[in-house]
């Protein structure tokens, strides 16, 4: 398979070591959109509420909603295929089902605040404006949640009915995270089933398009599971384009070190000097499962033809080898997604 990239912006608006580097990941998961992040949500604000806002505000909305608009032509299709891709909307709606944790809700829904529009009514106006063009699905890359609260994920269960079930939903690493509880077995066992209506029950989607497939793997502890990498390796039986789509951006194996020095620049390093939020050899050390998952995507027979990643909260595209392109949305939050056309060669 052979594809060529043409971007334009529319603007509208197991050594100890590893194991170490690991768990310094795990932690710098936590730090990752500032613990000193917040915007205010609250908790008497009804869902007619809070869509009766998104409609008064929308002009102000549209002036920094960004769409970015990327092509890629890839062989094998027979006719040009489009969809959104969006990570990092940071939602932090809370009511009295959590009142446990609202205060910590509302210090994070103001750091989520920009442009002095909420973060739920950003995602609002994105939603809708993924209705305004052609497009197959909605891939939300992670984090459009702040917190596993009742009220965040009944607001985009309503938002995602705009969508006719035609989305895919995996997490990031705030998605199923409550209070203190991250990354821990509560989190897991408790916390993350709340979100099984619009994620599933499995560490991956797979969403056979027709001509191409989309696979969605959960790397949001910046590493990857067995049943994940098996998933893979059988889809990439099926002769048909993959669209891999994940949390936590892939370190590029070309040695284009842009991803790694923005991402340090951005959010500090790392103990060991490399960045705290990307997979790879420079920043979160993939353990062997993990590895294996790179591998294989990044062979040089491998069906993938893009990687789409989020997590970094800025857009950043480069090459993971020489014919993989990756591309990085900026966060929703701000207004940022992308909007991806296949092209037919």
């Amino acid at each position: 398979m052979t594809f060529k990239i043409n971007t334009k912006i529319n603007t509208e608006r197991n050594s100890p070591s590893k194991t170490l580097t690991t768990i310094i990941c795990i932690i710098s998961l936590a730090l990752l959109c500032g613990c000193n992040k917040g915007g205010i949500s609250s908790p008497k604000t009804s869902d007619t509420d809070k869509n009766e806002s998104v409609s008064s505000n929308q002009n102000d909305t549209n002036s920094f909603i960004n769409i970015r608009e990327e092509e890629i032509t890839v062989s094998g299709l027979t006719e040009d295929h489009s969809f959104y891709f969006i990570a990092d909307s940071h939602i932090s709606l809370c009511d009295e089902r959590d009142k446990d944790v609202m205060e910590k809700a509302a210090l994070r829904a103001m750091g989520f605040k920009y442009e002095e529009m909420e973060s739920w009514d950003t995602f609002s106006a994105i939603m809708d404006k993924s209705l305004e063009k052609n497009s197959e699905i909605v891939i939300l890359g992670g984090d459009i949640i702040d917190s596993a609260m009742y009220a965040s994920i009944d607001f985009v269960k309503g938002q995602l009915k705009k969508l006719d079930d035609n989305y895919i939903y995996f997490m990031g690493n705030h998605d199923f995270e409550y209070g203190t509880e991250y990354f821990s077995e509560t989190a897991y066992s408790e916390y993350l089933p709340r979100l099984s209506d619009i994620h599933g029950n499995k560490p991956y989607q797979i969403k056979d398009m027709g001509e191409y497939i989309i696979f969605a793997v959960d790397d949001s502890n910046s590493q990857i599971d067995a049943e994940s990498l098996e998933a893979f390796k059988q889809t990439a039986t099926e002769n048909k384009p993959i669209i891999l789509s994940l949390h936590v951006p892939i370190e590029p194996l070309t040695g284009d070190n842009s991803l790694t020095e923005a991402c340090i620049e951005k959010w500090g390093a790392s103990q060991s000097g490399g960045s705290k939020v990307t997979m790879g050899v420079n920043g979160c050390y993939p353990n062997e499962i993990t590895q294996e998952f790179i591998s294989a995507a990044l062979s040089e027979d491998s069906p993938v033809v893009l990687v789409l990643a989020g997590h970094i909260h800025f857009y950043h595209k480069d090459m993971l080898n020489d014919k993989i392109p990756q591309i990085v949305t900026g966060a929703a939050f701000e207004g940022e997604g992308l909007y991806i056309t296949l092209k037919a060669e």
